[in-house]
C-alpha cells in the first residue's frame, strides 16, 4: 500500500552535546533560529512547575481559558471567539489549510520565503502559485499577486515581516490587497515576528478582522514570548473563521502544560518587552558593527537580519560553529553569499562579531 504524500521524516539538526564534543566551546549561541535571548517568563516556569504535578490527569477538553486572556491582552473589541489555539504557528497555518484547501485549489505564496508553506498546500491536494518578491527590496508586489488570481485560487499566505529577508509589506499595500480580494479567498497574515517591528507603517490586521474580512492573523509564543520549546501558537480572525478552524481540533488540543504557560506568559507582558528590547538592541549593535567592518545587511524588522558577504561563506559558518556559534547559509536572489543571523545575548552577538572579522581578516 503506497502512502497518499511521501515525505522524508525530519532529523535532529541539532544536539548541544555534540556541539559542546566537537568545538569544546562552554557557550553556544543559537543564532540561526530565531529564538528569544531571555527565554521564558520566571511566571511561565512557575507555572510549569505548578502544572506537571497534575499531568497524571487529562487537561481540560478545550482552550476557553486561554483564548480569554488572549482577548483581554489584545482588546480592541476582540473575544475569545476570535482565537483558536495551535501546536505552533505553523500548525496554526495547517490548521487553516485543512480547513480552506481542497484538491486541485491554489494558494498564492511570495519567496524567498518560510520553506514549509508548498509542503502545507500540497498536504490538502492544493498547489502554491508563487509571486517572488521584488528584488532588491524584498516586498510583496500587490499587483502581480492580484493579477495571479484565478478561479482556483482559495488563499493568499504571507510573512510579514517576512522569514528569511526580515523586510515588511506596509499599511498602503496591504489594505489594497485587502480591498481588491475577492470574497471567497482567505488571506492567511503570518505574523509571528509582528512584535519585533518598529516601523509605523506596519498594517493593522486587526482593524480587518473587526471590519470583518477574511483573514487569518497567524501568532505565536516561540519568538518573543520565549516558549519555542512549547511549540504554542495562536491565531486571530472573525469568528466564523476562527471558529470553524478551531472545530477540526482533536479533543484535548493543548496539553496541561502549555495551557498554563500560555496563560502566565500572556499575563507578564514586561517580560516580552524585555525580551523584545533584548533583541533589538542586540540587532542595532549588529548593525553597527557590520557597518564599522564595511559588511552589507538587509535592515529588518525582525529578531534577524540577513548579512551579504562578497565571497562564499561556507568556512564563515565552519569557523563560527568551532566557537559554538551556530548560523545559517541563506542566499537570496541576486545575494548568493549570504547568512540570516539572530540576535541573542550581547556575549553571544559581540563573539558573532569577532567570528566575522577574524574571517574577514584572513580571507579564507
Amino acid at each position: 500500500m503506497e502512502p497518499i504524500k511521501n515525505y522524508p521524516r525530519l532529523q535532529t539538526r541539532v544536539d548541544m552535546d555534540v556541539i559542546r564534543a566537537e568545538t569544546g566551546a562552554e557557550e553556544i549561541y543559537r543564532m540561526g533560529y530565531n529564538e528569544s535571548p531571555l527565554g521564558p517568563s520566571p511566571r511561565v516556569v512557575a507555572a510549569i512547575r505548578m502544572a506537571a504535578s497534575g499531568i497524571g490527569y487529562y487537561p481540560p477538553m478545550g482552550d476557553d481559558r486561554l483564548r480569554n486572556v488572549m482577548a483581554d491582552t489584545y482588546g480592541r473589541g476582540l473575544t475569545a471567539d476570535h482565537f483558536y489555539t495551535s501546536l505552533s504557528g505553523y500548525e496554526a497555518i495547517e490548521m487553516a489549510a485543512r480547513t480552506y484547501l481542497r484538491p486541485g485549489d491554489e494558494m498564492i505564496i511570495c519567496h524567498p520565503t518560510f520553506g514549509v508553506y508548498s509542503k502545507i498546500a500540497a498536504l490538502q491536494g492544493a498547489t502554491t502559485v508563487d509571486v517572488p518578491l521584488t528584488v532588491p527590496d524584498f516586498l510583496p508586489d500587490v499587483d502581480t499577486i492580484l493579477r495571479a488570481i484565478n478561479e482556483k485560487t482559495r488563499a493568499i499566505l504571507l510573512c510579514n515581516p517576512n522569514n528569511p529577508t526580515g523586510t515588511m509589506m506596509g499599511s498602503a499595500d496591504f489594505d489594497r490587497l485587502v480591498d481588491n480580494l475577492p470574497e471567497d479567498i482567505l488571506l492567511i497574515a503570518d505574523d509571528v515576528y509582528s512584535h519585533f517591528v518598529t516601523d509605523p507603517d506596519y498594517p493593522d490586521v486587526i482593524k480587518h478582522i473587526l471590519a470583518g474580512k477574511n483573514i487569518v492573523r497567524i501568532q505565536t509564543f516561540s519568538k518573543a514570548y520565549g516558549l519555542a520549546g512549547l511549540r504554542l501558537g495562536f491565531a486571530i480572525a472573525k469568528p466564523e473563521i476562527a471558529n470553524a478552524i478551531g472545530g477540526i481540533q482533536r479533543g484535548f488540543h493543548q496539553n496541561r502544560l502549555n495551557l498554563s504557560a500560555g496563560v502566565a506568559a500572556l499575563l507578564d507582558q514586561d517580560h516580552l518587552r524585555a525580551n523584545v528590547k533584548m533583541a533589538l538592541d542586540g540587532k542595532h549593535y549588529i548593525y553597527k558593527q557590520l557597518d564599522r567592518l564595511d559588511v552589507g545587511y538587509i535592515p529588518s524588522q525582525t529578531n534577524f537580519l540577513i548579512v551579504k558577504f562578497e565571497r562564499p561563506v561556507d568556512s564563515l559558518v565552519q569557523a563560527l560553529y568551532s566557537k559554538g556559534i551556530l548560523v545559517k547559509p541563506q542566499p537570496l536572489p541576486g545575494t548568493p553569499h549570504a547568512l540570516r543571523v539572530s540576535t541573542t545575548v550581547p556575549a553571544g552577538n559581540e563573539a558573532f562579531i569577532a567570528g566575522v572579522e577574524a574571517w574577514l581578516s584572513d580571507g579564507q
